[in-house]
């Protein structure tokens, strides 16, 4: 394993672990979708969409490690049909096209990117979950 590669996985595995903490403890509480959970959502899919877009460049198109969470995160957060799920599709389709046309080859400055994807992931869930999920703690999910 490259130290890229590691790097990335660091990344990765961080937003997961959000993803995961915030997408289970929100729909342990009654949450309020008020108009900044909206934007926040819809930014997160945006970011997904970017991190995939690179890694799909860089891995191949085997590679649907950000897609998955996607599709985890809509399962979660809007599981029918409806404008937050458009919206969420949309968002994360157009991060994954401005990647492809920011980024055209595989190199440092794309997998910084998807670093950089991965931190702005995980700052949008710390947001969502501290602002809609009474008692949400930041950092590492629970075991």
């Amino acid at each position: 394993m490259t130290a890229r590669h590691f790097a990335t996985i660091t990344c990765a595995v961080a937003l997961a672990g959000m993803l995961a903490a915030f997408s289970g403890r929100a729909h342990a509480q009654s949450m309020i979708r008020d108009q900044d959970y909206m934007r926040d959502v819809i930014a997160l899919a945006d970011t997904l969409g970017r991190a995939h877009g690179i890694r799909v460049l860089c891995n191949g198109n085997a590679d649907q490690y950000w897609r998955r969470h996607m599709v985890r995160l809509l399962d979660m957060e809007a599981p029918g049909p409806g404008g937050l799920r458009q919206s969420m599709i949309d968002g994360f389709n157009s991060g994954f096209a401005y990647a492809g046309r920011l980024h055209r080859q595989c190199n440092s400055a794309a997998t910084r990117a998807e670093q950089d994807y991965a931190a702005t992931g995980q700052a949008i869930t710390n947001r969502l979950a501290t602002a809609n999920i009474p008692g949400a703690r930041l950092g590492a999910p629970d075991p």
